[in-house]
C-alpha cells in the first residue's frame, strides 16, 4: 500500500502536533499537569489531622517504617497537595505543599480527599513525626 501526498500531508501534521505538545512538557515539566496560574502555600499538616475536620483519618506509618500516609481534603481553589517530609537524624517534619489557584474570574470547583503517601529515605525509628509549621508532634498510628 502506497501513501497519498494526502496521506503523508496528515502524518506530517501530527508529527509537528505531537512534536509541539513534547516541546511544552520539555519546558513547563510537571508545572503542565495544573493548567491555571497557582501560588505556592505550605500548610500545616497537623490542620488536617484535626479531631475536629471528619474529612480526614489520622497519619499512620506502614509495616516498613518508612511509608507515611494521611487522607486530606482541599478546598476547590486548590489543586491536589503533595504530603512532604524533611528528615533529620533526630526528627522527621511533615508539611502540605498546597496551589492554590484561587483568583479573579476563576470559578471554584468542588475540591477532593485523597491520601497522600511520603516515604523516608530510612525508617522512623524513634523519631517522632512533627508538623514543620507548628512544631507539634503528628498524632500517628503504625499499621
Amino acid at each position: 500500500m502506497e501513501l497519498t501526498v494526502r496521506d503523508k500531508r496528515w502524518i506530517a501534521a501530527v508529527g509537528v502536533i505531537a512534536l509541539m505538545v513534547s516541546a511544552c512538557y520539555a519546558v513547563w515539566g510537571d508545572e503542565a499537569d495544573y493548567p491555571l496560574p497557582y501560588t505556592r502555600r505550605d500548610a500545616s499538616v497537623l490542620r488536617r489531622v484535626a479531631l475536629a475536620d471528619p474529612s480526614t483519618k489520622n497519619t499512620t506509618v506502614a509495616a516498613d517504617d518508612r511509608t507515611i500516609s494521611m487522607e486530606v481534603a482541599w478546598s476547590g481553589c486548590d489543586y491536589k497537595p503533595d504530603l512532604v517530609a524533611r528528615e533529620t537524624a533526630e526528627q522527621v517534619t511533615l508539611l502540605l505543599r498546597r496551589r492554590d489557584a484561587s483568583g479573579p474570574d476563576i470559578g471554584c470547583e468542588d475540591g477532593g480527599i485523597a491520601e497522600l503517601t511520603v516515604v523516608l529515605h530510612r525508617p522512623l525509628g524513634t523519631r517522632a513525626p512533627t508538623d514543620a509549621l507548628t512544631g507539634e508532634p503528628v498524632p500517628h498510628t503504625h499499621a
